[in-house]
């Protein structure tokens, strides 16, 4: 019975090898050791165990007739595990001699080191009226002088008062990491599931909804040999946990998920208020950040979460993460559908996230943080009351508040779209509100069509041509305020400049002095973009003016920042760094961390200007990260450009390649294809200075081919071309870099507001006619 109960070594077993490391390490030791395998059902504990007893350095120390398997879930009491150690070890017992008196007296007089390995211990640790005991026992073999144990089980610490040294984290072993699970997957499904983007798209979306826990990976690829993965993924939304079993043997806690995660819940013995908590629980996919402060908040105290929450605990179905109560994604998902959560219950969890919201810091670079811990229960609840046909007015003024947080756009997009859907009757301004809120996420997620799309929906409804009220001249201007963002993003600035003029008129008609400005504003960046620098700070100054008149600081620093941006384009480095980093003090002090970021990666450039490398590294490197906390794709791509261009001046070519290349994919994949062309430029360039002609001819013909369908654009044709020419002159092909000089020239010329660089092709066209007579 113990033999057919002990299962061998998995022959795939992805990602565990430092857990296996610091077990053997353990055991490896000197003095007896006291190894504990935690975590959830599913997490793969026994395979754990079993792989670290078959490594050779514990069979070295242990032998093989030294080393005890003992699966746990079948003995119910100390009696029966005493039976099983005597069983699996071959003590004879003699006349008259107990059961663990034969079994101390072997422990006692073993002359070698011993190791056991209690499976499953939550079995007979669980059966209450047995635990005295089973403590018992298990305590006096820890305190035998050569034996060593290892004990997996589900909860949070091993039984008894006995020092055990945990793998993994507060937790227990954690799941897999994302590449890991999906390299099980593929490993389990075998060579059915063909790599490709489409493929590694699916398995990464449906590890993603199991959580990254190994059996639930197992058993939905054994799926996959008879199934697409398409189907797979329907399987999962349709059935979920139901799917996750294998068909062809008998239930058990290695072949089913469901069978597994109820092992758990019988531990709780039928106890309602913890089978309540636990249907609650299910219902956060964030689970209860600072769960100590946060629970009672959340529920009513009636369910006495605190005492229920360790019980819980004790089982594994929930666990502690940094202070916050969490559930692994396949145990809510079916907690959910054996307990759905209650309609009260969803009342209480909505009233508190409408009133975290209303709480949260109006310093966004605070709130964010406090958000992030919380945004999938706060989209989760939302979406269920609208579902329900309630609380439309508080799920808008969530919208409302969440519209601050860029990094949450996706979030509140969803929640738009439902409220929108599920209320065709709601009012006129609440509708173009939202509609105008979605123009404006979309424009920023890179879905440009489909945000100039949105505006025109709202656009039509109003007659500009006829008599309009202040409040029509308003919507009116923040249409064309969003079209302005839409052509300035795909660097049509002709038409950008018209949509600015057009809201800067309704704005005045409107008396919105702040939208004026902004739109003021927004006017001198694209005059910046087109290198006309004194329309451009003319255009600042006013905006600032303007902004400084009805008291926004937000305004004025922002008018700071873009005259700094004009300094460093004018290689006024000094006073672009004081304008520069009094303009980010003040977006810090403010909480905006996009505009403090903006002017994180202006500094790092003017600090690459100055050749204070290290000072540019470190500053872009702050930019950085916090462009990935709001995930602003654009701003990462621009650190990613910057620091390719700090790696080459500090001729670390393959660095330089690697971030331009990197920030090339980032532009091309939110449609941004100047700056993608501006990348492959940069690659030229970087090529030709390491003697890699062919590729460097390969980047700067991709960057004019880009660049040819934004005839505008004449400085950055310009210094392509210009750079084009030195690859050519440096190949001693000097017909064609006379050439690429000459167009260089003319492209500057015609700009008319770059002299500076007609005078750098000139003294290239020079260079040539030198070499030539060389």
């Amino acid at each position: 019975m113990i033999a057919s109960a002990t299962p061998a070594p998995p022959l795939v077993f992805k990602g565990r090898n430092d857990l296996v490391n610091q077990g053997v390490d353990i055991l490896c030791r000197k003095a007896p050791s006291f190894l504990a395998i935690l975590g959830a059902g599913g997490m793969g504990k026994t395979s754990l165990a079993l792989y670290i007893i078959e490594n050779p350095a514990v069979k070295q120390k242990f032998g093989e007739e030294r080393s005890h398997f003992l699966p746990c879930d079948i003995f119910e009491n100390a009696e029966a595990l005493t039976q099983g150690l005597i069983s699996i070890m071959g003590i004879m017992l003699q006349e008259g001699q107990g059961k663990q008196e034969a079994l101390f007296d072997h422990l006692k007089a073993t002359q070698h080191d011993l190791l056991i390995i209690f499976d499953n211990f939550e079995t007979p640790w669980n059966n209450h009226s047995s635990r005295i005991d089973i403590r018992n026992l298990v305590e006096k073999i820890a305190r035998c002088e050569r034996v060593s144990i290892i004990v997996t089980m589900r909860g949070p610490q091993g039984p008894g008062d006995i020092a055990w040294e945990a793998l993994g984290d507060e937790s227990g072993i954690p799941q897999l990491s994302p590449a890991t699970a999906n390299e099980a997957f593929r490993a389990f499904a075998g060579p059915k599931v063909e790599s490709s983007e489409t493929s590694d798209s699916l398995i990464g979306q449906l590890m993603y909804e199991l959580d990254y826990v190994p059996l639930a990976i197992k058993l939905s690829a054994y799926h996959a040999r008879k199934v697409s993965l398409y189907s797979l993924t329907e399987m999962w939304k349709n059935h979920k946990t139901g799917m996750l079993r294998d068909a062809t043997t008998q239930d058990s806690r290695s072949t089913s998920v469901e069978f597994s995660i109820n092992l758990s819940i019988q531990l709780l013995h039928e106890n309602k208020d913890s089978i309540q908590l636990l249907s609650i629980l299910s219902f956060l996919p964030n689970g209860v950040p600072f769960w100590e402060s946060n629970l009672n908040k959340m529920i009513s105290k009636s369910v006495q979460p605190d005492s229920k929450s360790i019980m819980l605990l004790d089982t594994s179905l929930i666990y502690i993460q940094r202070e916050g109560l969490r559930m692994l994604a396949p145990i809510r998902e079916y907690i959910q559908s054996q307990s759905p959560t209650s309609q009260e219950i969803k009342d209480q969890l909505e009233r508190f996230y409408s009133q975290f919201l209303e709480d949260l810091p109006e310093n966004d670079m605070e709130a964010q943080p406090k958000l992030q811990l919380h945004i999938n229960n706060i989209e989760k609840i939302f979406k269920a009351q609208l579902h329900n046909g309630h609380s439309e007015i508080s799920c808008i003024s969530a919208v409302n508040i969440l519209d601050r947080f860029t990094r949450f756009h996706p979030v509140s997009l969803s929640l738009i779209d439902l409220i929108l859907e599920k209320n065709k009757n709601m009012k006129k301004d609440d509708e173009v509100e939202l509609k105008l809120k979605k123009a404006k996420m979309l424009r920023w997620m890179g879905r440009l069509q489909d945000a100039e799309a949105q505006v025109m929906s709202v656009k039509k409804c109003f007659n500009e041509e006829g008599v309009i009220s202040q409040s029509e001249a308003d919507i009116l201007g923040r249409c064309f305020d969003i079209l302005r963002d839409i052509y300035y993003s795909q660097n049509q600035y002709e038409k950008a400049i018209n949509m600015s003029l057009q809201a800067q008129k309704y704005f005045k008609q409107s008396e919105n002095q702040w939208a004026q400005a902004n739109s003021m504003s927004w006017l001198g960046s694209i005059y910046y973009m087109q290198d006309r620098y004194k329309e451009a700070f003319e255009m600042f100054s006013e905006a600032q003016q303007l902004f400084e008149q009805i008291g926004n600081e937000l305004g004025v620093a922002e008018c700071l920042r873009k005259v700094g941006d004009i300094y460093l384009m004018q290689y006024k480095i000094d006073e672009a760094i004081k304008i520069m980093s009094d303009a980010q003090k003040q977006f810090q002090t403010i909480g905006n961390q996009m505009q403090s970021a903006e002017c994180l990666y202006s500094l790092g450039e003017l600090y690459r200007m100055q050749k204070e490398y290290d000072e540019a590294t470190e500053t872009i490197m702050k930019a950085r990260e916090q462009s990935e906390e709001i995930g602003d794709k654009e701003g990462v791509a621009k650190c990613l450009k910057i620091l390719g261009k700090i790696y080459t001046a500090q001729t670390q070519f393959d660095k330089a390649v690697d971030m331009f290349s990197n920030a090339q994919m980032q532009y091309q994949d939110i449609g941004s294809i100047v700056e993608d062309a501006w990348c492959y430029q940069y690659l030229g360039r970087t090529h030709w200075l390491q003697g890699q002609y062919e590729k460097g001819k390969e980047a700067f013909t991709k960057a004019l081919e880009l660049l040819k369908e934004f005839p505008g654009e004449k400085r950055r044709i310009g210094y392509t071309l210009l750079g084009f020419g030195r690859l050519f002159f440096t190949m001693k092909d000097f017909p064609e870099a006379r050439r690429k000089f000459e167009e260089a020239r003319d492209i500057f010329a015609s700009h008319g507001q770059l002299g500076r660089q007609v005078d750098s092709c000139s003294q290239a066209l020079a260079d040539i006619e030198e070499a030539i007579q060389q």
